[in-house]
């Protein structure tokens, strides 16, 4: 498959006027598994400067026509090329090809339900693999109106970006189905979903924004048949409606794409694909158990992401990959704001703190940052540049953003840049043009700064007491030694914390602005009076959560929120100095002890759900990565006992499940002789997800066997339980089962669900060897160059991680050698696997270091 490059795509954007395209599929023979293609035609009407252009299509091609009539064409492995074009006249093409459905989640995916063996399928396609499930001129910036039409069994339900139009029956128990023309459309969120679901109708929203627009938008869900009866469909339909509201309040344009149908897939790459009107999210936001409340909010963050993508990413598309940021940046930072301030999800940007942010900061660590606004010279990069940067990252630069010139011109600035560019492709000018406009202020150096440098910013504050104990200089100081040596514009809040009567509380707050290395917090002197170091007790540098920078605590400060941080009332202040103790303990400056025990006595306490399941992930992160080796086996006792006691005594059956979750994750990992009848106990749990977390975990630890997973798997007859059963068995830390996992792998037979499994199973098992390890290693480049992108990205990340030696003493020294021989033998490699596999190397040299840190503290 040839790779498209940003200078193809710019010179065939340049040549083409692309009107609209017509699109037949035919999935008729769709429930026959033997049947791998599927007929497709697309027409395609277009103007073009040059007599020679090409279509993307992976396929077979039989036909080309030109204004009705047979064409010669040339197929070069996904491109057809057509020669003898008329110049400057409105053309038709029609190709005809068979498409191929695909089981690793990229193109026309088709998937087969265990449970009732009903067959479904979904298009993905960012960032260009339109061209798997259609002809079609497959780049951003190309944006026609598009025309599908879907023949398929009579019984089946499609979704399309139109609204259906029409639909007759096409003969042999088949019908076919019309949808209505779109407004103009990138290729990469075009989309059908077919299959048996199961349709929810949610109603109809009704209203508009100060465009003067009207829409009455129906709303629906759907889902696996077999999946119907778990989707608390209530929850969803109101954040879909509060987000609504919120998004046309404030971008000033009326959704234009006609409907609003969200379908819960399986087997998805992604957590959701912002398909205007036919949005399509992962059915793991679905559970056969209640959802949780994080669940919930989990699920939340990302409706309202893929909703907020309507306006920023498809009214307003990135020209190319280079600004991807300009949409999912955005997403982030919005769909975050949205759930905040208009649903029940009010500690979401606590939760952003402590999930996405600490993302991000640890992708900009890494040798392989970039700028917010990347270098992207083709597909194959901006497949691997959606990462905590591009999104995390971007989103916390976006709210200091707004911060900085205030959220009404930021609005202000969105609704100019959707009024100028709407159904338009853009750059980052576009925008900063219209956000300059509405602030009345100059954004280039603040775009240099923070969008054009990489790494993360470190602020910090100092102070000076006299004689009597008055503070007389209250410092906030910035280090930019971590990105590229920039000193950015950040506002960020400064606060001062006392302890009294075993709380802290709040004494004072400053609006504080820097740009250079250093600036008074303290200007007026609020604080140089008699006493005032001694009511100082704790100083939160970046409170509120403004700005994108690691703040470090002061000794003092760390000792006070090691003992108090779940004291403080407010949520967005725990998350912030949680998350300066975590960066503290990823860079060697805290005991990952003293901070595991901080978070295991505070989690009782904590009141948002998700900073708490954070918390008790930190816990597992610190123990098995920073953690020497001779010093584990004494905190994984602690740990367990403790998580399990937490689980006994609390009456909160999501704290329950949190709780449960840590315990059985830690015994998987690390053993535990006296938990493990408990462990045996809640595998016959009546909660399918502790169940099979518990299953997972004794096949990890050998204490049960393939025949019993097998009557677990039968038993429940569920995909989840089947994909579930693949990992068990795999994890088994038996010669035979590892052989045959690994067969598997090699296979080439495994769907993109099932090839992560089954790795992660080989990743969780307590098998000591390397069976297996090292050929896969040494395949990874035979791997990359041979699938798509999707299944390698599962291949190779499954086994790196897997390549983790952990020795006796905890130390990756094994590993860090192993990559650093891959690295040395594979200089010419693709340029994307390399640098997934110096990510994995950085990893494991971070976790060296820190361990070497602690080596020989008591």
């Amino acid at each position: 498959m040839q790779i498209l490059t940003r200078n193809e795509a710019a010179h065939r954007a340049g040549i083409l006027d692309v009107l609209a395209i017509d699109v037949t599929v035919d999935l008729s023979g769709a429930q026959d598994s033997s049947q791998a293609t599927y007929p497709v035609t697309s027409i395609l009407t277009l103007t073009s400067c040059e007599e020679r252009t090409f279509i993307d299509i992976v396929g077979q091609v039989s036909d080309v026509f030109l204004n009705g009539v047979e064409h010669p064409f040339e197929h070069d492995e996904d491109r057809v090329w057509v020669a003898g074009l008329p110049v400057g006249e409105t053309i038709t093409l029609e190709v005809r090809a068979l498409a191929y459905y695909s089981r690793s989640g990229e193109g026309l995916h088709r998937y087969t339900d265990p449970e009732d063996a009903e067959v479904y399928l979904y298009t993905q396609f960012e960032p260009n693999d339109a061209h798997r499930a259609w002809p079609c001129i497959d780049q951003p910036d190309v944006k026609p109106a598009w025309t599908f039409h879907v023949i398929a069994p009579s019984s089946w339900v499609i979704f399309s970006n139109g609204v259906e139009s029409a639909c007759e029956e096409a003969g042999a128990g088949t019908a076919r189905h019309d949808f209505s023309t779109t407004p103009p459309l990138s290729s990469y969120i075009t989309a059908l979903v077919a299959g048996p679901w199961a349709v929810i109708d949610g109603g109809t929203w009704s209203g508009g924004a100060c465009d003067g627009g009207h829409v009455e938008l129906p709303l629906r869900l759907a889902c696996r048949r077999t999946l119907a009866r778990y989707l608390d469909s209530d929850d969803v339909f109101e954040v879909t409606r509060a987000g609504l509201d919120f998004f046309h309040e404030r971008y000033g344009v009326t959704f234009p794409w006609g409907s609003y149908d969200q379908i819960y897939v399986p087997e998805y790459n992604l957590g959701a694909m912002e398909n205007p009107g036919c949005i399509t999210f992962n059915e793991s936001y679905i559970s056969r158990s209640t959802p949780t409340f994080s669940e919930r909010q989990r699920r939340a963050n990302t409706t309202l992401h893929e909703m907020c993508h309507m306006w920023f990413g498809d009214l307003a598309t990135p020209a190319w990959w280079d600004d991807l940021w300009l949409k999912e940046s955005f997403a982030e930072n919005q769909g975050a704001s949205a759930i905040a301030t208009s649903t029940k999800y009010t500690g979401e940007w606590a939760n952003f703190a402590m999930n996405r942010k600490i993302w991000a900061y640890t992708q900009d660590q890494m040798p392989t940052t970039h700028p917010i606004a990347a270098d992207i010279p083709d597909v194959a990069a901006a497949k691997t540049n959606f990462d905590g940067i591009t999104y995390a990252k971007g989103a916390a630069v976006l709210k200091q953003l707004v911060a900085w010139v205030g959220e009404n011109a930021f609005y202000e600035g969105a609704r100019r840049y959707f009024d100028k560019h709407r159904f338009g492709a853009t750059t980052l000018s576009d925008l900063l043009e219209a956000l300059q406009a509405a602030s009345r202020q100059e954004l280039d150096s603040w775009k240099h700064a923070w969008l054009e440098t990489s790494g993360p910013s470190t602020l910090s504050a100092s102070w000076v007491t006299d004689p009597v104990g008055a503070i007389t200089e209250f410092t906030l100081h910035q280090s930019g030694e971590a990105c590229d040596a920039v000193l950015r514009p950040h506002r960020v809040t400064v606060s001062t914390w006392r302890a009294a009567g075993g709380t802290l509380e709040r004494t004072h707050a400053f609006d504080v602005r820097i740009d250079g290395e250093s600036t008074p917090i303290d200007p007026q002197g609020v604080l140089a009076i008699p006493g005032g170091a001694a009511s100082v007790d704790l100083v939160v540098v970046n409170d509120d959560d403004l700005t994108y920078a690691i703040s470090r605590l002061d000794e003092r400060s760390t000792d006070v929120a090691l003992t108090y941080v779940g004291t403080i009332e407010i949520p967005i202040t725990r998350a912030v100095v949680w998350a300066s103790l975590w960066n503290a303990v990823r860079d060697g400056l805290l005991d990952p002890r003293r901070f595991i025990v901080a978070v295991l006595g505070a989690v009782p306490a904590e009141t948002e759900p998700a900073v708490r399941d954070r918390l008790l992930l930190f816990v597992s992160e610190a123990l098995s990565a920073f953690l020497p080796g001779r010093h584990r086996t004494e905190v994984h006792d602690q740990v367990l006992a403790t998580t399990a006691r937490l689980a006994r005594e609390t009456t909160d059956q999501d704290a329950w499940r949190s709780y449960m979750r840590a315990c059985i994750a830690e015994f998987a990992a690390r053993g535990g002789e006296e938990f493990a009848s408990t462990v045996a106990g809640l595998a016959s749990s009546d909660n399918p997800d502790i169940a099979w977390r518990a299953r997972r975990a004794l096949a990890a630890r050998g204490l049960t066997n393939e025949e019993a997973i097998i009557s677990w798997r039968d038993a429940d007859g569920s995909g989840e339980a089947a994909r579930m059963s693949v990992e068990a068995l795999a994890s088994l830390p038996e010669e035979s089962a590892r052989a045959k996992a690994w067969a598997s792998v090699r296979s080439d037979t495994l769907s993109n669900d099932y090839l992560s499994a089954t790795l992660a199973g080989l990743q969780s098992s307590s098998w000591e060897g390397n069976s297996g390890i090292d050929d896969a290693l040494a395949h990874m480049r035979t791997y990359w160059e041979s699938h798509t992108i999707g299944m390698s990205l599962r291949y190779v990340s499954g086994v790196l991680n897997l390549s983790v030696d952990i020795d006796r003493d905890g130390s990756v020294e094994a590993s860090v050698g192993a990559l650093h021989s891959w690295l040395d033998a594979n200089e010419d490699a693709p340029t994307q696997l390399r640098r997934i596999v110096v990510e994995h190397l950085d990893d494991f040299q971070r976790r060296e270091r820190v361990q070497r840190r602690w080596e020989h503290d008591q």
